[in-house]
């Protein structure tokens, strides 16, 4: 007989949401509902007729998580909007804290998702992978403490660069942290990959979650306004996505579409988009996918402490002028988006932000349906909402 499956709150990942699902007599989700409950928290509200300077101070507060991808898709947007150029030490200190977060995002992610994969008598492979998460969590932490200046709220981060550089000896301890970094991420991968190889294989679905949508990624470790065409992105209230009232009523987010379709963002998307990875498998690709990110992101952060000249200029003053600009920073996630009009009295007059986990949840929904309702948490976490 055909029920309706309810899961709230949905676990193991950083947001709040809940799974509404519609399952058939053979146990198939029919039709699945994926949607956000944070409550609304109004930043965007928040932020009109104050200071720009204090909008990537403000937004880094949306998220415990990923506070420096909203801190630099901030300060992008505002400095997109009154033409302002940062130093090239800037950048790649920016580009650096970036790569520090998600460094921990990923690992962490790593941990809340394989409970799903391990056994119950696996519990001495348990506490290597956490010792192995704790350590790598460390190193990417490291990098934000350091250059960001805080490893919760980032005040470096700021319009016009980064507040300061670093120092000769933070930068041999950030190398130092990065060499350790990456050769536990070569155990990460070997031992997270084997495991979900074994799952799929057991449970017999080696297509588990897979969809037919397209994927939008802008850059593999930082962001590129200009590799998306805006006039694609379109967003929608939850309420008119939602024909299911009891979903439409309790839905707090926007719903996202790129040429007029959901698309899926994040580790797999930007592999897909940037490099040879296969299109259309396992939502398990993701985590596998996420694992390899762990190798670009350490290889680029290595490439920018060579690169960085410690005695450069990181910041300049920003002058304002009547504007309107876009930033994005590639998080963790998905493709973070800020987008800013400012005054020349140097003031918000408006804002927009299509937060990174708002590109997957419709894509959620769509990798379920078709599969058994007892793997649907299973294909939930590997979007890293």
């Amino acid at each position: 007989m055909a029920e309706t499956v309810r899961i709230t709150p949905t676990t193991r990942h950083e947001g709040h949401a809940k799974l509404i699902l519609e399952v058939n007599d053979e146990g198939i989700v029919s039709k699945a509902y994926y949607p956000n409950t944070t409550p609304v928290r109004g930043f965007e509200t928040m932020l009109k007729g104050r200071p720009a300077s204090f909008a990537p101070i403000a937004v880094m507060r949306i998220c415990g998580i990923c506070q420096a991808t909203h801190g630099i898709a901030s300060c992008e947007a505002i400095e997109n909007a009154i033409d302002c150029e940062i130093p090239d030490d800037g950048k790649l200190l920016r580009e650096l804290v970036g790569l520090g977060n998600r460094m921990h995002s990923h690992v962490l992610h790593h941990l809340l998702t394989v409970d799903d994969f391990l056994k119950p008598d696996e519990s001495d492979l348990r506490v290597e992978f956490i010792k192995l998460v704790q350590r790598m969590r460390k190193a990417g932490q490291l990098i934000v403490d350091v250059v960001g200046g805080e490893g919760i709220h980032p005040p470096n981060i700021v319009i016009g660069g980064m507040k300061t550089n670093i120092t000769e000896r933070a930068k041999s301890k950030l190398y130092y942290a990065c060499r350790q970094f990456e050769k536990d991420a070569h155990t990460m991968y070997e031992t997270y990959t084997g495991l979900i190889e074994r799952y799929l294989e057991e449970i017999g679905i080696p297509d588990l979650g897979a969809h037919e949508y397209p994927y939008i990624a802008s850059h593999t470790t930082f962001g590129n306004r200009d590799a998306i065409n805006w006039n694609d992105v379109t967003e929608i209230p939850a309420q008119r996505y939602y024909e299911n009232s009891e979903i439409a009523q309790t839905a707090t987010n926007q719903i996202p579409f790129y040429a007029g379709v959901p698309t899926e963002g994040g580790p797999r998307a930007r592999m897909v988009r940037f490099g040879d990875f296969r299109e259309g498998g396992s939502a398990m690709d993701i985590n596998i996918a996420r694992a390899q990110e762990n190798f670009g992101a350490v290889y680029r952060a290595l490439e920018i402490l060579d690169e960085l000249n410690i005695n450069g200029k990181s910041r300049v003053i920003p002058e304002y002028k009547d504007g309107y600009g876009i930033g994005v920073h590639e998080a963790p996630r998905a493709m973070n988006t800020h987008m800013a009009e400012v005054g020349k009295d140097g003031k918000i007059k408006s804002y927009n932000i299509i937060a990174a986990s708002t590109w997957n949840f419709p894509i959620v929904e769509k990798a379920i349906e078709k599969y058994p309702h007892q793997y649907a948490e299973v294909i939930m976490r590997a979007y890293d909402i």
